[in-house]
């Protein structure tokens, strides 16, 4: 106890501000987590693993439509579990705790031989970090709370944060390796996309080693670690790309040069800055304001010149990584990415963000007074969010999960009937709605009709 109290007495009014904004956004998240609902795609899994189990269902699926196999296996996994009253609450709660996880690996491996943070700011910092990236995320119903979506995109993105977190952390070689092949594994075997956009970047960074090119060189120190994981990441996205279902899914889209591809793509890379980079801005610099500004270095201060030649280098390294990202769906789709699937971009965005504020900090480096109060500014506007998408998420959710299980109660008793008459499903907030269409032939009809066996036809009424 004497320990603890030691630990409060040294915390800052900025600590506490912290973990009042952290509490706030964990119980956001749990009421969020609990009054979660399967949607679309989900109640086709249901259909897969009831009929055909997890491995072959997964394995139908890899030969006839999506490859993504680790993802499958996940999403199935869960699906099965799904009988069991609270396993959908569990699983999203897992993931909360594993983006705090990685999160924390990497701060601990980033501030270890320059900052001495105890564990306690550590997992302070990482809760905070995660509601970053949350908030930061350009649809956040669909990349955290839709089981069908967030096995890929949502938890490739956290693995990748995690895994170079533990690259840049000495553990013992042996232990490393296993982890960071599990990592290549997971990721290659989850996200296509992102595993073709680290392997680019991995690639360059091992061309301009070879060929000792300083500021991009990789260190021989991690050298080894890198390429286990590169290797591991490259089977395993080889693995997703060879399926037969990948095929399948290309053949519902046009073929286009790589000349028009490489045209095509700053248009599409346009309307991600402008649309969707554009809208999460805001919170990216709101997150990114009390780390980035406070955090005490060693370093000198810079010049405004300094700082605006590092913010345009930064500005040119964001572009070109969405355009590479991007590039290969424009390939495949002539298409922008779907906004789970551009998730990396985002994060990549937040990233951005505490760059440069983080160079402001430098150039602000003799003013601590002005740095406080914009940290403690920032801080108490981020409790001010967590709490009124609180009191909003907590009353939109618990009304539609109610609709929600209305209506499948309704569907169970009308089993039998030749057609079912729906009434639309309320505003859904962070949840993905599992609203159908009003085209009898959509799809989501499907999905629906086949997860919940019922053999007449659904209808959504709309004149109400």
């Amino acid at each position: 106890m004497t320990i603890i109290k030691d630990s409060l007495y040294k915390l800052k009014t900025l600590d506490f501000l912290f973990i009042i904004s952290n509490v706030i956004f964990i119980a956001l998240y749990i009421i969020v987590a609990v009054n979660n609902r399967i949607s679309h795609d989900d109640f086709y899994s249901i259909y897969i693993v009831e009929n055909f189990g997890i491995i072959e269902g997964a394995k139908l699926i890899y030969n006839n439509w999506c490859t993504r196999y680790v993802a499958l296996i996940i999403s199935f996994s869960t699906t099965a579990m799904l009988k069991y009253n609270g396993s959908l609450i569990i699983y999203q709660t897992l993931l909360l705790a594993l983006a705090i996880f990685s999160i924390f690996t990497l701060l601990k491996s980033l501030t270890k031989n320059t900052l001495k943070l105890t564990y306690f700011h550590l997992l302070n910092y990482s809760v905070f970090l995660s509601a970053a990236i949350f908030y930061c995320s350009f649809n956040i119903s669909e990349t955290w709370f839709w089981l069908s979506s967030n096995c890929t995109y949502l938890l490739s993105t956290i693995i990748t944060i995690g895994g170079l977190g533990f690259y840049m952390t000495k553990l013992k070689k042996p232990l490393t390796l296993a982890i960071l092949s599990f990592c290549g594994f997971l990721i290659g075997g989850t996200n296509g996309t992102l595993s073709l956009f680290l392997l680019i970047v991995i690639s360059f960074g091992l061309i301009t080693s070879y060929l000792k090119i300083k500021r991009f060189e990789i260190s021989k120190t991690y050298l080894h670690s890198i390429l286990v994981f590169y290797l591991t990441l490259h089977l395993a996205f080889l693995l997703m790309y060879v399926g037969k279902g990948n095929e399948i899914r290309s053949s519902y889209f046009n073929s286009i040069s790589v000349i028009e591809t490489i045209l095509m793509n700053f248009k599409f890379c346009g309307i991600i800055i402008v649309k969707l980079i554009s809208k999460i801005l805001p919170y990216c610099i709101l997150f990114s304001i009390p780390f980035i500004i406070t955090i005490k270095n060693n370093r000198q201060p810079i010049s405004l010149k300094t700082f605006f030649l590092k913010m345009s280098f930064s500005i040119i390294i964001l572009f070109i990584s969405i355009y590479i990202f991007q590039l290969p769906i424009t390939y495949k789709t002539q298409d922008i990415g779907a906004e789970r699937t551009l998730y990396p971009l985002a994060i990549l965005t937040f990233i951005f963000c505490c760059y440069n504020i983080y160079q402001i900090g430098l150039i602000l480096k003799n003013n601590e007074k002005i740095k406080n109060v914009i940290s403690h500014f920032a801080v108490i506007s981020v409790i001010a969010l967590n709490t009124f998408q609180l009191i909003k998420q907590k009353n939109i959710s618990s009304e539609y999960s109610k609709a929600f299980d209305q209506r499948l109660m309704q569907i169970n008793n009308e089993a039998g009937n030749d057609l079912i008459i729906l009434k639309p499903l309320p505003k859904s907030g962070y949840i993905h709605s599992a609203e159908i269409s009003t085209s009898s032939k959509h799809f989501t009809h499907e999905q629906l009709k086949k997860g919940l066996k019922i053999n007449g036809e659904l209808q959504l009424n709309t004149k109400e």
